[in-house]
């Protein structure tokens, strides 16, 4: 579609969104491709990093224990088979060590934060978990639903509890570093004197807003009415509706948010943001000359696509030259950039410095660490 031609293209500032789900956590399969004898040091180098590996004694089914709490082989068998399901190769010997090393080690830093999240009465309500569950189910029936999770090797209560768990660690973060990420104004304007060329636009930019409609039924779904077309008739049927109550004078951005199946600008009514003027020389000839056409406010008419239809709002244009910090896109992308950055920051160092405080014994890298010992 034309908002992956033109993001390609965007000379705004990049944000961050911080991600609000990750139920199913991907496996870098290039990661697999690695040779015996950096699997070896990574172990190795895992050794110093993870603080408190004793020698206590051990059940021999406990991978690990963090503050006197055991985690079992078991668990982590149970996360190496999810996250292999639906790789057409799984892993196996040295590849398969280092992928449980990675499940491991999060399950470590994982426990450590519930607990610290338990410690301070931190935890999602019910209808938390069961509105976030509700999101991931989309528009799909319950046995669509049920199809889908089993296929990918989940239950629905294994399910609901990795929500919780997420929930309470976002609970967790928020309430910990949310007051330190606030960005003063001098930070702001420093970045922007730091940064001036960043803002200087170089030639003339439109200011672009879309609503998609796709006749793929595999998209996944985030508009607020969880509404799909799930082939060709329905998705025409779906767009000359949007089209007829646009004319009538409705809010492009509203509807957007509501019915849209682009699942990058959706949520913030069908923003695509600034783009160059240049990047539309991409774009099929009816979607380059529609959008050359449109004035300030307009709305375009359907545009059929490859795989859908779509429908345009210019919503403002930018003439070449240097933007100011007044300009409130400027400052809220300065503001936006800074934020993700303390973020990160500050998410990193405070979960490592929950791990520095936790007392943990790994007793999976002590068990390959002495194996690597004998083969040498």
């Amino acid at each position: 579609m034309i908002g992956e031609i033109l993001r390609l293209n965007n000379k705004k500032v990049a944000s961050h969104n911080d991600p609000s789900t990750i139920i199913v956590k991907q496996v870098d399969l290039n990661r697999m491709e690695m040779d015996v004898n950096y699997i070896r040091t990574g172990i190795l180098l895992l050794v110093v990093g993870l603080a408190g590996c004793g020698k206590a004694s051990r059940d021999p089914a406990v991978l690990a224990r963090v503050n006197g709490k055991d985690i079992l082989q078991s668990d982590i068998d149970r996360q190496f088979q999810l996250r292999t399901q639906t790789m057409p190769q799984k892993p196996t010997g040295d590849a398969a060590s280092i992928l449980k090393l990675d499940i491991l080690r999060e399950v470590i830093v994982e426990e450590i934060m519930l607990q610290k999240a338990e410690a301070l009465k931190l935890k999602p309500t019910d209808d938390e978990v069961e509105a976030e569950l509700t999101t991931l189910r989309g528009n799909a029936t319950p046995e669509e639903f049920q199809k889908t999770i089993q296929e990918r090797g989940w239950k629905e209560e294994e399910l609901r509890s990795e929500i919780r768990k997420n929930l309470t660690i976002q609970k967790l973060m928020e309430n910990q570093l949310r007051p330190k990420m606030q960005v003063s104004p001098e930070e702001v304007g420093r970045y922007y004197a730091e940064n001036k060329d960043r803002f200087y636009v170089q030639e003339l930019e439109y200011h672009i807003g879309q609503i998609a409609v796709s006749a793929n039924p595999d998209l996944p779904v985030v508009n607020l009415r969880k509404d799909k077309a799930k082939n060709a008739q329905e998705a025409s049927q779906k767009i000359q509706m949007l089209a007829s109550r646009l004319q009538a004078g409705e809010d492009f951005e509203q509807l957007a948010r509501e019915y849209s199946e682009d699942p990058q600008t959706a949520p913030q009514g069908g923003d695509m943001g600034f783009h160059p003027v240049s990047a539309f020389d991409q774009l099929a000839p009816p979607m380059k000359e529609a959008l050359m056409r449109m004035k300030v406010g307009d709305v375009s008419q359907v545009i059929q696509v490859a795989d859908g239809y779509m429908i345009f709002k210019l919503t403002g244009r930018r003439e070449p030259g240097q933007l100011s910090l007044e300009v409130p896109e400027v400052n809220q992308a300065i503001r936006q950039e800074l934020e993700a950055q303390k973020q990160q920051l500050l998410s990193t160092a405070y979960s490592e410095n929950l791990r520095n405080e936790a007392q943990v014994e790994n007793f999976l890298v002590s068990d390959l660490v002495a194996g690597v010992s004998k083969g040498n």
